[in-house]
């Protein structure tokens, strides 16, 4: 009569299940693994949280550039003044065909376009702050042997992949 192998399955702090390799490898401190896995969880976080920014900033200011080009402004000086392309300010001027003249004065989309701007560049460079911190707790949890690829990717949302490409010049431990 054959027998029925029955596993548990492990689940990681985050709630997520977790790699459980087969091969043995040495156990960092719980402590520090489990620091580690609240760290990239709370990165993961606030990375969903800053790209939901961006988006909201980026549809906002699309909706300026369009109503900007609605009310006169040239291709240039809206491009001048968020940093965009003219071939990317025109399209998003085609994208919204349903406006209407508001009346504004040149000066006041002027000066709402490059706030809305500034405010979605700032988003940006937080975004990027929080990768970095990401990366370089990525490259820690290699280094003293606290996770493993397949652990890493999946804690951070990354791919194994793309976790093994980044950290590709990373000495590790023997």
């Amino acid at each position: 009569m054959p027998t029925k192998l029955v596993t548990a399955q492990a689940r990681s702090a985050t709630g997520r299940y977790t790699y459980r390799a087969k091969a043995p490898r040495p156990q960092a401190p719980e402590a520090e693994h489990t620091k580690l896995t609240h760290a990239l969880a709370a990165h993961r976080q606030l990375l969903s949280h800053a790209a939901s920014a961006i988006r909201t900033l980026a549809a906002a200011r699309n909706e300026l550039i369009a109503q900007a080009l609605e009310d006169g402004l040239t291709l240039t000086t809206v491009s001048a003044v968020t940093g965009e392309n003219l071939r990317a300010v025109r399209t998003i001027g085609l994208a919204y065909d349903d406006l209407h003249p508001s009346g504004l004065p040149r000066s006041a989309h002027v000066a709402a376009l490059r706030q809305k701007s500034d405010e979605l560049k700032a988003a940006e460079r937080h975004r990027d702050q929080i990768t970095e911190r990401r990366e370089a707790l990525i490259v820690m949890a290699l280094r003293n042997q606290v996770c493993d690829d397949l652990e890493l990717a999946s804690l951070t949302g990354l791919t194994p992949d793309h976790i093994r490409r980044t950290t590709r010049g990373i000495p590790r431990p023997a």
